[in-house]
């Protein structure tokens, strides 16, 4: 086993005009050192990963090698395709100092580490298992077959040459697919004919590309090309990335051109699109980005393959019609849609598949709506939607309403035990566990106020019973007096917790807010301890050099640390600068702070 642990230099970035330079260290699977070299370029890097063939290539952060997600792919791409890319410093979700990293595991990192030293840590926690790989690639492998060169205009010998080629194409389109068959592999394939035959076929195998060495070997001769790519993906994706959606209903229109039509379980559009020349799993990939798929629909009877297909890999019910739909279905199911959400449908892809979905929906809605009221006359707070995916899944309307009531009373249970944990992470400000125990609070607060409205529902009708039995003078009894005092009583505790839960939500919000514009680089984090020294905070003050100003230029103060925006730091430097030459001049600091803050605002 090796592992070569990277690091980018001081000074250098992926965003700079001149090529960033890396500091490189190999390790064997003993954490010894084999080679350690320093100003490694990119391209030396992508080639020394070529000849040392790493099991994995270890990062402290893998934005080091690319600005944006799109190019970081590319630079991947390039190098071997069995390498693993672990970023060592993302550990069970969060974002951590590779300094906390190594102490956790038993390393102990005296002040900040040089680049090479950050390699040389990055290399060996690799080897302990530490880190998150990086999914770059797809388990899956393109298989194109074409011709060699251009069948152009020719002699007397032309439309036999053509010929032969076709021939050629189709005996090796043949020969593949029983290569694939035989080896028991999943797979799809295109292929593009013409009057004449075949002109060129991709094989879109479901399999790594290494499993298909020693199989389907590579051709480039004068004739014909056999091409084997592994597929990429889009984007970058971490190993234990998780995203939690909403139940959804899908129609499915498969051929070269695909038509796939999303729906939510209220009859409400969430996403309609043709995409030309798609696998199964780009179609599967579509459909996870937009809901958690419950039912997949198809406009024709019987079920197309790749249809059955997509349904069995996302394991969720398959709706068939009795018999497909005629155009005449079809036309009306849309034209009724489009005209009640204000969508122009004019692509026949998503008209058949939006037609297949509407069509499975309303074959269920009146189960759906049957538990919507049943979960009204109930009034409690539990999960809606996973009701409604329960009854498509063919439970009945009781048994998924206890079924998710038992869930909530599991996730209280939980909730109730969570310990709080130190922040460690620099990126990461709020854990979730924190969230979860807001979302907790104002659950309980809305039950809170649920049981007390009841309460003084109960209240009123009592005092209403009073009414009707008893004469005026009866009225001015004390007992009735003190109901009423009681009722003034829950009025004011309702509209406490009224007040409270609009605290809880408002904080909720800023926190979301605040996790939002940290992802976009928009807000930064600092240590107290690591302000400079002309800014100080005491009791949620700040003052510069000892003169308070506004604490809201901070979106956040906490007692280790703070979160601002770059601009505000920047203003901050400018002031104490302004502060300094004011102070030789004996100008007013707070009158030159308030003159700056209107200009810079007048600007914006």
């Amino acid at each position: 086993m090796k592992v070569i642990g990277a690091d980018i230099e001081a000074g250098k970035s992926p965003l700079s005009v001149h090529s960033p330079t890396y500091s490189v260290v190999i390790l064997n699977e003993k954490g010894e050192i084999i080679d350690k070299q320093e100003s490694v370029s990119l391209s030396k890097l992508i080639r020394l990963t070529w000849e040392i063939k790493p099991d994995i290539l270890a990062l402290d952060n893998v934005f080091e090698l690319a600005p944006d997600e799109r190019r970081l792919v590319k630079v991947l791409s390039l190098m071997p395709d069995n390498m693993e890319i672990v970023q060592v410093t993302y550990v069970n979700g969060e974002f951590k100092d590779i300094r906390e990293v190594a102490k956790t595991n038993g390393i102990e990192v005296q002040g900040k580490p040089t680049p090479l030293k950050t390699a040389y840590l990055a290399a060996l926690l690799a080897i302990k298992g530490v880190g998150t790989p990086i999914r770059l690639k797809e388990k899956k492998t393109k298989i194109i077959i074409s011709r060699g060169r251009a069948l152009g205009p020719g002699g007397m010998s032309s439309n036999r040459y053509k010929r032969n080629i076709r021939g050629l194409i189709l005996r090796t389109v043949k020969r593949i697919k029983e290569e694939l068959d035989l080896h028991g592999f999943d797979y799809d394939y295109i292929v593009k004919r013409s009057k004449n035959g075949i002109e060129s076929a991709v094989f879109t195998v479901y399999a790594p590309r290494e499993s298909l060495y020693g199989i389907i070997k590579k051709m480039k001769g004068h004739d014909l090309r056999v091409e084997i790519r592994p597929v990429y993906k889009a984007k970058i994706e971490f190993g234990d990335s998780r995203k939690s959606l909403k139940p959804v209903i899908v129609g499915i229109d498969p051929g070269i051109e695909v038509g796939i039509s999303v729906i939510d379980l209220y009859g409400n559009p969430v996403y309609l699109i043709t995409r030309r020349n798609i696998d199964r799993e780009d179609i599967i990939d579509i459909i996870r980005e937009n809901g958690k798929p419950v039912l997949i629909a198809t406009d024709v009877n019987p079920v197309p393959d790749t249809v059955k297909k997509v349904a069995a890999q996302l394991k969720c019910k398959l709706f068939i019609p009795e018999k497909s739909l005629s155009m005449d279905e079809k036309v009306d199911l849309t034209t009724k849609f489009s005209e009640a959400h204000g969508i122009k449908i004019d692509d026949p892809h998503i008209r058949d598949s939006l037609a297949a979905a509407l069509r499975a929906y309303y074959e269920i809605s009146h189960k759906l709506r049957q538990a919507e009221g049943a979960l009204r006359r109930m009034d409690i707070e539990i999960d809606e939607d996973n009701i409604l995916g329960c009854i498509i899944n063919g439970g009945t309307v009781s048994e998924c309403i206890e079924r998710e009531i038992e869930k909530e009373i599991n996730q209280i249970n939980e909730q109730t035990t969570i310990i709080q944990k130190p922040q460690t992470s620099q990126q990461q400000i709020v854990d979730q566990s924190t969230l979860n125990d807001l979302k907790f609070q104002i659950e309980y607060l809305k039950r809170k106020i649920r049981q007390l409205m009841i309460e003084k529902l109960e209240l009123e009708k009592r005092i209403e019973e009073i009414k009707i039995q008893n004469n005026t003078q009866i009225l001015k009894d004390r007992k009735i007096y003190e109901m009423q005092r009681e009722i003034e009583n829950y009025r004011k505790i309702i509209n406490e917790l009224k007040r409270e839960l609009e605290k809880e939500r408002s904080e909720k919000e800023k926190i979301i807010q605040i996790l939002n514009l940290l992802t976009k680089s928009e807000l930064v984090v600092l240590k107290i301890k690591d302000l400079p020294s002309f800014i100080q905070l005491s009791n949620d003050e700040v003052s510069v050099l000892g003169e308070k100003i506004n604490p809201i230029i901070f979106d956040f103060i906490g007692d280790e640390y703070i979160i601002t925006s770059p601009t505000t730091l920047k203003d901050l430097e400018i002031l104490y600068k302004e502060k300094l030459i004011a102070e030789s001049e004996k100008l007013d600091l707070k009158r030159l702070f308030e003159e700056y803050r209107k200009q810079r605002f007048r600007k914006v």
